[in-house]
């Protein structure tokens, strides 16, 4: 038995599964993780719908693993707010019409007024995150909950949180986010909207990329005729 390729068609099939429980039928909806990227890639993913280049094996794996530590991290939330009878949001999704955004939520813990979005990344993005902070598409996705969540509840939330895994070595650090990532999620979200009527956003730096590094690594970047290297 081929044991390494038994276990990636396993996980494409686990993965192919969670798109079609989550995703089917909503292929429009833009996503909260897309929040601070770059507007052709919403356009050619959500609009156009063109398939993207496939993810290497390793970067399944690697994706497969973050899920693997979400679900121990919700898990142990879960039981905890069972024992204490606190009500918590876990994978609640999120719906935002106005901005035609749809996505899932990691974990708000409604009586402490808390959101949390759990990321994994490697030593060398925990050391750059130490160095430069959090990059700002994972703040504006956590802004993006929050404006959901305080829309929906009418009541601020008193803390939003990223919270990073290290993938290497186990080690975990919370980060706090600005309330003002609320304010520049939606701020975010309406201009997106607002572009995208006229068509393909024209190539431009601070908006189609967002930000320079995302060309590089770009599922669509064949498509888009090369981004910023154009």
């Amino acid at each position: 038995m081929d044991v390494i390729n038994v276990y990636d068609e396993y996980i494409d099939k686990k993965n192919d599964e969670l798109k079609e429980e989550r995703y089917e039928d909503y292929e429009d909806w833009f996503h909260g993780s897309g929040a601070g990227l770059c507007a052709r890639k919403h356009y050619f993913k959500n609009i156009e719908k063109v398939k993207g280049e496939p993810k290497s094996k390793n970067l399944m794996r690697l994706f497969r693993l973050g899920n693997i530590v979400h679900d121990d991290i919700q898990a142990a939330v879960s039981e905890v707010a069972i024992d204490d009878k606190t009500t918590i949001y876990i994978e609640h999704e999120v719906i935002i019409p106005e901005f035609n955004v749809r996505s899932f939520l990691d974990m708000v813990i409604v009586e402490d007024n808390e959101l949390y979005e759990v990321k994994t990344a490697n030593s060398w993005s925990i050391a750059k995150i130490n160095k430069k902070g959090p990059p700002i598409h994972h703040y504006l996705q956590t802004g993006t909950y929050g404006y959901w969540y305080e829309q929906k509840s009418g009541k601020p939330l008193g803390k939003l949180a990223l919270l990073y895994y290290n993938k290497n070595n186990s080690e975990m650090r919370e980060i706090a986010v600005s309330r003002d990532y609320i304010r520049r999620a939606e701020t975010y979200w309406k201009k997106l909207k607002n572009e995208l009527r006229w068509g393909l956003p024209k190539i431009k730096l601070g908006l189609a990329p967002y930000r320079a590094w995302e060309c590089g690594y770009c599922e669509f970047y064949t498509h888009c005729g090369g981004g910023l290297d154009k």
